[in-house]
């Protein structure tokens, strides 16, 4: 606390003198002010923070009690003891009607739960003699059926640590892509329909070009499955001569490997794939006609998408994963990318019938499908037969075609040499049975 001279000349004897003080400015400290006031000091005005930490005390101390006993002492209020033994007298019978309702709830309560058991155990065994009487009438209509046991499914989600499978959500997942199969399909006929410069052929020599070309570029399964997807949507809408075929199928690996890979190849690459038959600009107006013809819908469920739910399935059959059924069932799917005639077909019958006849090439002392596969598929066998025997077909290459990109892909080591395998018995006998 600091004071001036020349701000207070009309000081009286209250203050502080000027002879007193030296300079123009003094501290006056507490021994100065006691002497000068003679020996008193005024109490100091309470800080904000004390008069409010004063109040909350006074509000938490504000009880009954302490509101009874101050007014006693002060003598200010005379206090009716009658009045308050009334009172005391009127709480304490509250308090008993209060108890004893609760206590009638609570039996209520417990008289419900044991009703609602009663009625939640008499439902359940109404619904196990439902499902008994059922299971009997199923297993009289079978005839006691030895082709497979549908008693039993595998649940190929439960207990999946790797988030990359999306296991909580792959039933509602594949449920969707189900239906979407049903939609942006090519057309099965748009050779007959559409086309007039082209044929099966031209694309069959196409398609197995491409499958050179994506493993030149190491590109992933997705990107080539897309590919020959985009090539058969576009060709099912838009008449193309066939100088323009070869530049359809680069674009459309262009398209896909945008969509697909972590770093697809610049179009300077697919224009020198070609041996630059095709320019830059060529490549970049063809890439705006097929996306506009497509509309832009670019994710759309191919064989390959179907193909991994039904390998797991399959694999859960098994002690411990067969590689070689997954090498197998991708080698006899990609052999139908090549033959314009499996447009026919969804793409996830497809799936379904390659891993049927992968498992029926591998081991033919057991029936290839079981109740997990008919569940996860949705297909029963009799559903697969001219799909399974159609692949079939291929893979032992009845047909003698002389493109054999897919195979010599498939003969590598790194793919166990699958494409060498054959079944010694035709899978038309399991469909006899």
């Amino acid at each position: 606390m600091y004071c001036s001279s020349s701000m207070h000349p009309n000081a009286n004897k209250e203050n502080v003198s000027t002879s007193d003080v030296q300079g123009n400015f003094v501290r006056i400290t507490r021994s100065r002010a006691k002497k000068a006031l003679g020996g008193v000091i005024p109490p100091t005005k309470p800080s904000f923070k004390q008069q409010k930490r004063r109040a909350v005390l006074k509000d938490v101390s504000n009880t009954s009690e302490n509101i009874y006993s101050h007014l006693l002492e002060g003598g200010n209020i005379k206090v009716n003891r009658k009045c308050v033994k009334e009172s005391k007298k009127a709480a304490k019978e509250g308090a008993n009607v209060a108890m004893e309702i609760l206590v009638d709830m609570h039996t209520e309560k417990s008289k419900l739960a044991e009703d609602l058991s009663k009625i939640m155990m008499a439902e359940s065994q109404n619904a196990s003699v439902s499902n008994s009487k059922d299971e009997e009438i199923t297993e009289q209509q079978e005839g006691g059926s030895d082709v497979m046991d549908f008693l039993q499914v595998v649940d190929i989600d439960f207990n999946v640590k790797d988030p990359q499978f999306c296991s909580f959500y792959a039933a509602d997942i594949y449920e969707n892509i189900h239906v979407a199969e049903l939609q942006q399909r090519p057309l099965a006929n748009y050779m007959e329909l559409v086309q007039r410069d082209i044929d099966p052929g031209m694309r069959r020599i196409l398609i197995d070009w491409l499958v050179e070309v994506s493993e030149d570029y190491k590109l992933v399964p997705d990107t080539f499955y897309l590919t020959v997807n985009l090539i058969d949507r576009f060709l099912s809408s838009s008449c193309i001569q066939r100088h323009r075929l070869q530049l359809l199928g680069v674009t459309c690996m262009l398209i896909a490997s945008k969509y697909e890979e972590l770093c697809a190849p610049p179009v300077e690459e697919f224009c020198f794939i070609t041996a630059n038959t095709y320019t830059r600009t060529e490549v970049l107006s063809m890439e705006i006609q097929v996306l506009n013809s497509v509309h832009f819908k670019l994710s759309v469920p191919t064989t390959k998408t179907f193909l991994r739910r039904f390998i797991r399935a399959a694999q859960a059959s098994y002690k411990a994963p067969l590689v070689e059924l997954e090498f197998l069932a991708n080698y006899l799917a990609e052999l139908t990318l090549v033959e314009y005639t499996f447009l026919r077909f969804l793409p996830s019958l497809v799936a379904a019938s390659a891993v049927f006849l992968a498992r029926w090439t591998l081991d033919q002392t057991e029936h290839p499908w079981n109740p997990t596969l008919q569940h996860y598929t949705r297909y029963e066998v009799a559903e697969l037969k001219t799909a399974v025997l159609a692949i079939e077909d291929l893979q032992l290459n009845t047909s003698g075609c002389t493109l054999t990109a897919t195979r010599e892909k498939y003969n590598q080591p790194k793919f166990m040499s699958v494409a060498k395998l054959k079944s010694p018995k035709r899978a038309a006998s399991i469909f006899s049975r």
